[in-house]
């Protein structure tokens, strides 16, 4: 392998909470992008089955890779240096995304990639961060220490279902949290476009992690690692719960009785999968305020992911297991 040297490549972090929306803004800034613009994304997923980059809308132009297994600014700091000499070395792009998991810690991040030994290399631009409406309704959400933080880092906070949405009280709570945010609630492509463009101003000093010690494990997997089909899994990660299953693509499931399944899933954060239905190739991406269920090209395997809040112990996976089983036809 040939890895050329790295300049200063112009890099956007994208945050938010989980189901804020990011990949949603990612493909829109996709969309729109120059046809001859090389860009690269870095796609951070908190759990091992690897469904984000398959929602990711395809281009030409676009090289994506995926770090699963855990939260990059947290875990430990050489899957994320890894990934980020592979990608830049080897494709070169003009632009770097980054998605960090939506249980990431934005600071922590950002002083990762303020090192030194970035400097040359990332050009950090204006920190993103996608604000759902819909969750910012929820007291949940806003007292949640998580979800505030991606607020509190942001440079920008880029508002989505703000229909029927208090827009003063929003931009109120958004203000009093990060009074230096630009606040975004509606744009054309060339205004988001730009955001890109925007420079990163830090109000807030970044928080560093040191490299995992040598003796201890971190739980990051590469999401296409050859494994035998089927496969499942799950895990407690800090306070939340996550587990999914690698299926086979000539098994189908019945779509019907799979929807109506997984959206009875109770206390969920998110469910997204890329699976094979009785109605052909579906792309789920599920959140307690939002679903979307598109129709996608046929993949080499079924993927299926579920993150909790709260513990959900073995017995009530084996059980979830023989459900899922059941729906094949």
């Amino acid at each position: 392998m040939n890895l050329q040297p790295i300049s200063s490549t112009p890099t956007t972090i994208i945050t938010g909470f989980l189901g804020a929306g990011k990949t949603t803004l990612i493909n829109q800034l996709i969309v729109h992008k120059a046809r001859d613009g090389r860009w690269a994304l870095l796609i951070n997923e908190f759990g091992k089955i690897g469904i984000d980059g398959g929602l990711i809308a395809q281009d030409d132009g676009i090289a994506i890779k995926e770090v699963s297994g855990g939260c990059i600014c947290c875990s430990s700091q050489l899957p994320l240096q890894v990934a980020l000499v592979r990608l830049l070395g080897e494709h070169q792009p003009d632009r770097l995304i980054i998605e960090p998991t939506g249980l990431a810690h934005p600071d922590e991040l950002l002083g990762q990639l303020s090192q030194p030994h970035w400097q040359t290399s990332l050009n950090i631009r204006a920190v993103l961060c996608v604000l759902s409406g819909t969750q910012w309704v929820q007291d949940k959400y806003r007292s949640h220490d998580g979800y505030i933080a991606h607020v509190r880092h942001a440079d920008v906070v880029v508002c989505n279902r703000t229909d029927e949405i208090n827009i003063d009280a929003l931009t109120a709570w958004v203000s009093t949290i990060n009074p230096h945010a630009k606040i975004i609630l509606t744009g054309t492509p060339d205004e988001l476009q730009a955001l890109l463009d925007l420079a990163h101003h830090s109000t807030t000093p970044a928080r560093t992690v040191a490299l995992t010690a040598p003796h201890q494990q971190h739980t990051n997997n590469k999401a296409d690692e050859p494994i035998s089909l089927p496969y499942r899994y799950h895990e407690s990660i800090g306070e939340h719960h996550v587990g999914g299953w690698r299926l086979p693509s000539d098994w189908q499931f019945d779509s019907y009785e799979l929807q109506k399944w997984l959206l009875s899933r109770p206390d969920y954060l998110r469910i997204k999968g890329i699976i094979h239905t009785t109605e052909g190739w579906l792309m789920l991406n599920i959140a307690p305020d939002g679903i979307s269920i598109s129709d996608t090209d046929e993949r080499a395997d079924s993927r299926l992911e579920m993150i909790f809040g709260q513990m959900v112990d073995d017995a009530i996976w084996q059980a979830w297991d023989g459900v899922l089983m059941g729906m094949k036809s």
